[in-house]
């Protein structure tokens, strides 16, 4: 499941610019007028996800307050209801996955409003880890197709615990250590050792930075270092492929039971402007500057329905 992680600094909101198809919109977020926030993402990878959320203040709430009885519909581009997202808690509703290259229209209805959004899965390509070690590592991308591709490249962190046993008599018989287990082979040739592992759902964006001039974190000087997202488009590619060198310091890779997970998105062009601003936002936020317009793409409301093709490839 794609997990949204809220932000809860309410001054965020202040510069928010919301756009319905091309006109954007400046909306009123004073507590008279509470507004719908909307965070989603639609793509091939992963089921869809959607989490509503308000920023009605007025009852003293901390954070923003989850949407429970909402409807959520996702159409085609012909207005043909192809799904009802199922509300999972939290504020989240969750559907199927989307399809590479596909058109799709999210309606929303709310307290006797509707809200819409429109947005299109990008086209598949491919992602080859070329070279890899204590602090770098070069990625490749192949992207055949012929319309403009907006990428973002994430290194995550999700911790997992192992569960090491063998089978004795019908019965588990739980093992410390790998090499405990070496030397219960010593005396026991024919053990079998077995392994349960159990994922944590939640996952940390690391530290990752280029010296790439191509990308927006280096072309503008403000996500160089410190970023946990690199920005690049597909203008300065070669042809239909091109290489980036990754940095991560040298104990980024060294945790136990740790799963590294490098995760490059072609994103819509709506998306990638809305991401890039966030993180700008977040990294001018640290010294108090909060002059970042965050461009959405619902009508009337908050956040952004985002569409990606996802490639994924396990570091460690």
């Amino acid at each position: 499941m794609f997990i949204y992680r809220k932000i809860n600094i309410f001054a965020l909101l202040l510069f928010l610019v919301v756009s319905s198809c091309e006109k954007e919109t400046n909306l009123d977020i004073s507590p008279k007028n509470p507004k719908l926030v909307v965070l989603g993402e639609l793509n091939q990878a992963d089921n869809g996800f959607i989490n509503l959320s308000t920023s009605d203040f007025s009852a003293g709430a901390a954070g923003f307050p989850d949407v429970s009885a909402a409807q959520v519909n996702l159409l085609d581009q012909h207005n043909n209801l192809l799904e009802k997202y199922l509300y999972q808690g939290k504020g989240n509703y969750t559907g199927k996955k989307a399809f590479a290259g596909q058109n799709y229209k999210l309606s929303i209805a709310y307290q006797g409003k509707t809200y819409q959004a429109e947005t299109t899965i990008p086209t598949a390509f491919k992602l080859n880890l070329l070279e890899q070690d204590s602090t770098s590592m070069d990625v490749e991308i192949i992207d055949p197709g012929a319309e403009p591709d907006f990428y973002t490249f994430e290194l995550k962190a999700r911790h997992y615990t192992l569960n090491r046993y063998y089978l004795s008599n019908g019965q588990k018989v739980t093992v410390n250590s790998e090499a405990e287990f070496m030397e219960l082979l010593k005396t026991n040739p024919a053990l079998e050792l077995k392994r349960d592992t159990t994922f944590d759902e939640k996952f940390n964006r690391l530290i990752i930075a280029t010296d790439d001039k191509r990308t927006e974190n280096v072309r503008f000087n403000v996500l160089k270092d410190h970023s946990g997202r690199i920005f690049l488009t597909d203008k300065t590619f070669n042809g239909n492929k091109t290489i980036l060198e990754i940095y991560y310091d040298n104990t980024t890779l060294k945790s136990e039971n740790t799963q590294y997970t490098l995760v490059v998105k072609s994103t819509s062009a709506a998306y990638f402007d809305y991401l890039y601003s966030i993180d700008l936002q977040a990294a001018k936020g640290i010294v108090g500057v909060l002059d970042v317009p965050i461009k959405g793409n619902i009508s009337d409301a908050f956040g952004i329905l985002g569409a990606a093709y996802i490639q994924k490839i396990t570091i460690k």
